[in-house]
């Protein structure tokens, strides 16, 4: 393996699971495993774990890395993180230490608990949709941002799936978009189509419109949903592109925000007008409802209150029921 075992097998397990990542999470990866080796040389010279390769590391030397992690006062969802890209790492070559790490040493195990994060705002999200309408047909890069984030609003597609989108998986009469390059793609994931948000339609016929009409001048054939317009033949934007018209639409509007705070927006909107959360699920490509509750969107409290009343035929008098008169707040003996 020469003189950089680590790596070298990092290589290998990039070149064939790297495909099913996105773009930015490929790089991550890369510097995620760069600052582990990193460690683990660090760990290995100073004779705290055994062996920097992969194939060779033990359940004690996963334990030191990951105390090393808490040492510098790592939170437990940054080591979880680590945890995770050593075990898929490992399990590529064949080595369960982790699996064996968690079972011998489960008091080590980081517990990561991911709350779910805001979406949206209402008024920004009106905010975004009135100046998408306002915009002029011929302020092409303009137009381009916002019709992105509108359309990321109104479908909750990732990044991945809204770059490499292509004109013929829109389907604006029916009101729907395909979502071919998902995550997991060529494993475990599975395109889908995704219901469109009717306040969409509007700012999406005129950016079509628009985007056919530069397409044909500049860049003839191009599929690209989004086209990066090269004239070079391959037509998609590159994630940073995509960042930057996203970043338009901040600065203009005020606004912060991330395409996957758009993601959870289209979720709990749907589920507040009260589309099932199993739909909801499908919609935006989860395999199972538990992690769409848990990470995107649920039933609001005040949503769940109504629909019980609604299901009881709402608040009913009882008036041969009184509500009796505690003078203090010790004094509940013999309520019934």
């Amino acid at each position: 393996m020469g003189r950089y075992p680590f790596l070298t097998w990092v290589k290998r397990y990039l070149s064939v699971r790297g495909q099913t990542y996105a773009e930015a999470t490929t790089k991550e990866l890369q510097r995620r495993y760069r600052r582990m080796e990193k460690d683990l040389k660090m760990l290995v010279e100073h004779g705290k774990v055994s062996s920097a390769n992969p194939e060779k590391m033990s359940s004690e030397d996963v334990l030191t890395y990951i105390n090393l992690l808490k040492s510098r006062g790592l939170k437990e969802k940054g080591i979880s993180h680590n945890l995770t890209a050593l075990k898929n790492l490992l399990d590529y070559v064949g080595n369960p230490a982790v699996q064996r790490f968690k079972a011998k040493y489960p008091f080590a195990v980081p517990k990561s608990r991911s709350p779910r994060l805001p979406i949206m705002e209402d008024k920004d999200y009106h905010a975004i949709l009135q100046e998408a309408r306002s915009i002029d047909s011929m302020d092409w890069k303009r137009l381009k941002a916002y019709a992105l984030v509108v359309l990321a609003i109104s479908t909750g597609m990732r990044c991945k799936e809204l770059r490499l989108c292509q004109i013929t998986d829109v389907y604006l009469d029916e009101m729907k978009i395909r979502a071919e390059h998902v995550k997991g793609e060529g494993s475990y994931g599975q395109a889908r189509e995704i219901a469109i948000r009717p306040e969409a339609r509007v700012i999406l016929a005129k950016y079509l419109r628009a985007r056919n009409k530069m397409v044909a001048k500049m860049s003839p054939g191009n599929l690209a949903l989004f086209p990066a317009l090269r004239g070079d033949g391959d037509g998609y934007l590159s994630t940073n592109s995509l960042e930057k018209l996203k970043r338009l639409v901040e600065t203009e509007s005020g606004i912060k925000f991330d395409l996957r705070m758009c993601r959870r927006t289209y979720g709990q909107k749907a589920i507040d007008e009260g589309v099932s959360t199993e739909a909801v699920s499908r919609l935006l490509g989860h395999s199972t409802t538990k992690t769409t509750e848990n990470y995107y969107c649920r039933m609001r409290q005040d949503t769940a209150i109504r629909e019980a009343q609604s299901v009881w035929q709402g608040p009913k008098s009882y008036p041969d029921v009184k509500t009796p008169k505690i003078e203090s707040r010790f004094e509940v003996t013999g309520y019934v």
